[in-house]
């Protein structure tokens, strides 16, 4: 099965001298520690970046011309001595936490932590901006049943008639497949077990992803239980950034690290609330497990309960954004795989959606 990751390798110090240059290096590596230079060099040179190993005593008038700079926690107290200018992109790594702590603040200094930190070098290395622009939303399930995924497929769907590109991206461990209610099971294209041990920045996906009438699908599969991982939504989530104008994801109710990473990048989070007391309790005890920065509620009217909007609002303290009616077609439709009707007239599903759209 293939997968999609950077592989490391062993750079030595004449492997890493190669890359130097005379003037301006991309990259500027401080540390005698062969795990902090072999991680770095290896993103840097994976990204097409030339890395340079320097010596505390040789930094100083090296210190502004590169473009980024990595001291080893091991490294830390000889440079802090230098008592060199701040400046932009200086990351302190290794893997003493005191330590980094300690040394952060004197040196102006991120600190990225090892070995989990590993993962981020790539990011980093990136720059600002290797996450894209790609708008992100987040349907989140305030309970179960109250339609999430039909409306995360619908939302993306009415953005991709609208001359958006837009991708889906099912997070739902539990859920089954978000492509079997897009009846797309079939369809051929990489599923979320592909990308189990990506991290870091990945290239342009699109050629690897099912797509459903003109949106693309990141979808689980079935089979054995999948723990997605933070590392991987969070690569795969860059990528589709970088090369879709929308992203919507659907992270289920799962509490996991995958969950809360989706809505912690959103630029705005739908939470899908069940019209009953219970489905306001339900939604409240969501809200407080993923805690997102920005939410909008989206009402699901279930009969015979009809909660006013004000009572949503007061008791959730967030604004409803819109009203999800009870429609026995979009239950039906999902059963056979269909795409939910989008009516157009008040009150109907595409109407909704046009609504959450224009308001994103």
């Amino acid at each position: 099965m293939s997968t999609i990751t950077f592989t490391p390798i062993s750079l030595n110090t004449r492997a890493v001298l190669v890359f130097k240059l005379i003037g301006v290096d991309d990259v500027m590596v401080v540390s005698a520690n062969a795990e902090v230079r072999d991680l770095v060099t290896t993103a840097a040179v994976a990204l097409g970046q030339r890395p340079a190993l320097c010596d505390p005593s040789e930094l100083g008038g090296r210190w502004q011309t590169a473009s980024t700079v990595f001291v080893g926690v091991d490294a830390a107290a000889e440079v802090a001595a230098l008592a060199l200018p701040r400046r932009d992109r200086v990351f302190l790594v290794g893997r003493d936490v005191g330590a980094a702590a300690l040394w952060s603040m004197p040196l102006g200094a991120e600190v990225i932590v090892l070995p989990e930190g590993r993962a981020w070098l790539s990011t980093v290395l990136a720059g600002p901006g290797s996450q894209g622009t790609g708008r992100v939303t987040v349907l989140l399930g305030g309970s179960g049943g109250v339609g999430t995924s039909t409306l995360a497929a619908s939302l993306a769907w009415t953005a991709s008639k609208s001359g958006s590109s837009v991708a889906l991206v099912d997070a739902d461990r539990l859920g089954g497949g978000i492509d079997l209610l897009l009846g797309a099971e079939q369809t051929t294209g990489w599923r979320w077990p592909r990308f189990t041990a990506a991290e870091g920045v990945l290239g342009d996906l699109r050629e690897f992803l099912p797509v459903v009438d003109g949106v693309a699908v990141v979808s689980m599969a079935r089979g054995p239980d999948l723990d997605l991982a933070r590392e991987p939504l969070t690569a795969v989530l860059g990528s589709l950034q970088r090369t879709y104008d929308h992203v919507v994801i659907d992270p289920g109710r799962w509490l996991g690290a995958a969950g809360r990473e989706a809505v912690r990048q959103a630029s705005n989070t739908l939470v899908v609330v069940g019209g009953s007391v219970r489905g306001l309790a339900a939604a409240g005890q969501a809200l407080r497990a993923f805690e997102p920065a920005e939410a909008h509620l989206v009402v699901r009217q279930l009969p015979p309960a009809r909660l006013p909007d004000e009572v949503a609002e007061d008791v959730l303290g967030l604004p409803v954004i819109g009203r999800l009616r009870h429609d026995p077609r979009l239950a039906a439709a999902a059963e056979r795989g269909e795409r939910p009707p989008l009516g157009r007239r008040r009150g109907g599903l595409g109407a909704l959606c046009d609504r959450l759209l224009e308001s994103a």
